[in-house]
């Protein structure tokens, strides 16, 4: 359906996209995702022509995308802005942009019926846009996007402005349309809509593709569970119980790609294999006469994949998705590696690198690794980051 072979595109001597080579299939639900800055727009706005690649070409169909444009009728692009009359009703402007399309006029009243159904218009169709809420105008340009039925349809971040309800429609719609072939590209920052409901994922970063595959073989790829263990008081030695829980660690098996944090408030597991490793830490806390309060546990998912792909998951690990780590602010927190090769990180900060008062924390390290002390930190065995 859609073919970017080695497309490339800078802005004033930056590289906006590097080299992307994908294809996406007809009739699927592909999204982008990555973070600000890291080329899914300039992605999008490419597919759709509305951007030139300075190198590389884009084909839809088997035909290359250019100035002339007969497969025109064929695309719907809906980008981040849309200039409106604000003076028009929101009915006004759809029978506007239905006679620009050149549908025919003999179906026009019933489709736009139906497209004020589909994203639940009615209670404001007939009011002037300068009215309009942000999430009321975003509802509105998705259905004059869509009100064609393009059979490529091109969405940049349509849940910005949108209400849950917002987003309930236009996943419910994109779901139906896909079943009568339409293919949607979309670039979101919703990654669990993006798990629920698109058959594909196209990870950004820095203008490269840096993960393409389903939802569910990235998470299985690159996932990693979560623990948090909510202490009830500050250990009184922090580095006594690092020290034991690396001990332990080492001594267990599977336990070489877990990540252990310790803070003055919790302790934060990280791993790829699921929570069996959890007794391990819970049954050293005990010897050790640390009590807990709560055990938080969260499956790997595809924003822990999305972290681990992008090079972010030792911030998303220190700051986590579902819960915050209290005492990270003052800096107690590093790791040190069950698995040989250490690195020592001075002064008063956390083990995931930002510190406070002068100095960073620990390293962040991929492989088995523990960490605790205040202000003293190293990086386990495996990949390691600063």
């Amino acid at each position: 359906m859609v073919r970017l072979d080695r497309v490339s595109k800078s802005f004033a001597g930056v590289r906006a996209l590097d080299a992307i080579d994908c294809t996406i299939a007809r009739g699927s639900v592909t999204a982008i995702v990555g973070a600000n800055g890291s080329g899914k727009s300039t992605m999008l706005r490419v597919i759709a022509g509305a951007l030139s690649p300075d190198s590389g070409s884009v084909s839809i169909l088997g035909e290359q995308r250019g100035a002339h444009s007969s497969m025109q009728r064929t695309v719907g692009y809906a980008g981040q802005d849309l200039a409106l009359d604000p003076e028009m009703t929101g009915l006004e402007t759809l029978r506007l942009f239905y006679a620009l399309r050149g549908l025919p006029h003999r179906d026009r009243d019933m489709r736009i019926e139906n497209i004020i159904a589909d994203y639940e218009l009615g209670r404001f169709s007939d009011r002037a846009i300068a009215g309009y809420s942000g999430g009321q105008r975003q509802r509105l340009h998705l259905a004059l996007e869509t009100m064609h039925v393009p059979t490529l349809l091109i969405l940049d971040e349509p849940t910005a402005s949108l209400d849950p309800d917002g987003r309930r429609l236009l996943w419910t719609r994109l779901i139906r349309q896909r079943a009568s072939g339409q293919t949607t590209i979309i670039a979101t920052h919703d990654l669990a809509d993006v798990e629920q409901s698109c058959d594909r994922v196209i990870v950004l970063a820095h203008g490269r593709i840096v993960g393409d595959d389903s939802p569910a073989l990235i998470v299985a790829a690159h996932g990693r569970s979560r623990t948090t263990i909510t202490l009830s008081s500050a250990p009184a030695d922090i580095a006594a119980l690092r020290d034991a829980i690396d001990v332990a660690m080492r001594r267990a098996p599977d336990n070489d790609d877990t990540d252990v944090l310790i803070t003055d408030a919790s302790i934060i597991v990280s791993r790829t294999h699921g929570h069996d490793g959890d007794d391990v830490i819970l049954a050293t806390l005990a010897s050790q006469g640390v009590e807990y309060s709560r055990i938080e546990r969260s499956d790997s998912n595809l924003a822990s994949a999305y972290f681990g792909l992008t090079g972010s998951s030792a911030a998303a690990m220190s700051r986590g998705s579902d819960s915050t780590s209290a005492g990270m602010s003052d800096g107690a927190g590093a790791r040190v590696g069950s698995r040989g090769g250490q690195q020592q990180g001075g002064g008063r900060g956390s083990g995931v690198g930002s510190g406070s008062g002068g100095g960073s924390g620990g390293v962040s390290g991929r492989g088995s690794g523990v960490g605790g002390g205040r202000g003293r930190g190293t990086g386990g065995g495996g990949r390691n980051r600063t």
